[in-house]
């Protein structure tokens, strides 16, 4: 096992490289931004906001490469990255194709298209049973992408209160009238807000306006399966004419892990002649980088006329494209398939050890864990490898670093990305991960819950952890503060 703390030559205890820069980085800077000029002081104020809310986001290394923690934050959920696999298709692609260029020299509607890479989206497009595909260069972009070109001037757009930033940064450029959510996968809210619609807009009525409805197949910061299918039948009951209503799914948490293939939930589902468009990002478990857009020949011209992503930037290289082309190759062989079964029976076997604890029911009850996945498990058919671990607010910094003391590498989200008073932890399963991790990961856990009802309740003098505490005894003698910091 891998200690939280490693040892300097002068005997001082200190935490892990990434985690001390990250404490380090949220002290507030006051005496040092005077003397700068105006421009950069400006910056500063707004960054010691951020500093001050312990939320400010710094790049570092993660101790899964730094020093060998287990992996449960990164997005190679089949492990196509780590294991090598990747790689070696990778270079075998870029074997059969030599005579290329690193870059493409210019935009697709210049000289920047080629026909391998026409040949790769149609590769996508076939896999996922689509007419067609547009590859960009990250599904941030193709998400900004679709909701700047697609939505006409009349149209309202529907969606889930918790799709994905750049969701959100698309719509905000859309020229739709309105844009309305509804509460998290809730069919009968979603109902509701179409209803809505329907009796107040005129030209959706009659037929002329459409309502574009945007949810993602898995939700990174729930966790949770969109029930795309009861939408769809909401939406028919609610109109006649169920062309008014069209669905854009986001697929970047899925694609790869669900479904035929791993093509995805629209196909797991069988509703690919039903949704208008589909986006898959490949920097996850496809091992990859960018993204593509699946629709028809229709909504693939609007793209590339009226979304600026796409029209004002050079078009990806061969190399880039490879990659997305070998692990197009991969996710579909046996190996990914026994690793997305992998999958689903770690995920499995993590609520069988986290509901078959002593702990758990009290746990649950006085508000030290929360699961909100654990509602229904047994009778799940399908998993999804991402855990949700709430807790407490003021507790998610000591859990997030008994989880480290223990070796085991799963982030705290914060807001801005969840909302104010939800911090929480998220834990990535990977195909790589081996029930014996699931155990520590269980284990860890629960240490941790035993460790605070003590503390709580009297039971022991301690007002912090032991892991924690080690963290905030080094910051004592540093003199910084935050991160849940409680001083005896």
């Amino acid at each position: 096992m891998v200690a939280l703390m490693e040892n300097n030559d002068s005997g001082i205890i200190l935490p892990s490289e990434d985690l001390a820069i990250r404490v380090k980085d949220h002290q507030l800077h006051h005496e040092a931004m005077m003397a700068l000029p105006t421009f950069y002081r400006n910056l500063e104020e707004a960054l010691n906001v951020r500093r001050a809310g312990q939320n400010l986001y710094s790049v570092v290394t993660s101790t899964i490469h730094t020093w060998g923690a287990i992996d449960f934050c990164s997005g190679d959920v089949l492990s196509l990255g780590t294991s090598g696999a990747q790689r070696a298709e990778f270079l075998a692609e870029l074997a059969r194709n030599p005579n290329f260029t690193p870059g493409s020299g210019g935009a697709r509607l210049m000289d920047g298209n080629y026909s391998y890479l026409e040949q790769t989206e149609r590769i996508i497009a076939q896999f996922h049973g689509a007419e067609t595909a547009l590859v960009l260069g990250s599904g941030y972009e193709a998400n900004g992408a679709i909701w700047t070109a697609i939505p006409r001037p009349g149209d309202v757009i529907l969606y889930d209160e918790m799709v994905h930033a750049s969701t959100h940064e698309g719509m905000k450029n859309s020229l739709a009238i309105r844009h309305l959510p509804f509460l998290h996968n809730n069919v009968e809210a979603f109902r509701n807000t179409l209803a809505e619609v329907l009796d107040s807009q005129p030209l959706i009525k009659q037929g002329k306006r459409s309502v574009i409805v945007a949810v993602e197949a898995i939700y990174s910061m729930e966790g949770d399966i969109c029930p795309l299918k009861e939408f769809f039948d909401a939406a028919k009951e609610v109109f006649v004419n169920g062309e008014s209503v069209q669905f854009v799914v986001d697929e970047a948490h899925s694609v790869g892990i669900i479904g035929p293939n791993g093509a995805g939930l629209v196909c797991e589902l069988e509703l690919q002649k039903e949704v208008a468009i589909v986006m898959h990002s490949f920097g996850k478990a496809m091992a990859a980088g960018g993204a593509a857009v699946v629709c028809n020949s229709t909504a693939r011209a609007a793209l590339v006329n009226f979304a600026k992503s796409f029209i004002y930037t050079t078009a990806p290289g061969l190399p880039f494209v490879a990659a997305i082309r070998s692990a197009y190759k991969l996710v579909a062989d046996k190996p990914a398939q026994e690793a997305r079964e992998r999958v689903q029976n770690l995920a499995r076997r993590f609520y069988q050890e986290v509901a078959s604890h002593p702990l758990w029911p009290i746990a649950e009850r006085k508000g030290f864990l929360n699961l909100p996945q654990m509602d229904g498990w047994e009778e799940r058919s399908i998993y999804t490898h991402i855990i949700m671990i709430h807790t407490r607010d003021k507790y998610t910094w000591w859990l997030y670093y008994q989880l480290l003391s223990a070796s085991c590498c799963a982030y705290p989200v914060h807001h801005p990305v969840v909302p104010i008073g939800r911090s929480q932890i998220r834990a990535i399963l990977h195909s790589s991960n081996t029930e014996e991790h699931i155990e520590r990961l269980t284990d860890t856990i629960f240490r941790w819950v035993e460790e605070v009802m003590d503390i709580e309740e009297g039971r022991v003098a301690q007002k912090v952890p032991v892991a924690a505490r080690t963290v905030y005894e080094w910051m004592e003698k540093e003199g910084l503060n935050g991160f849940g910091l409680v001083r005896d």
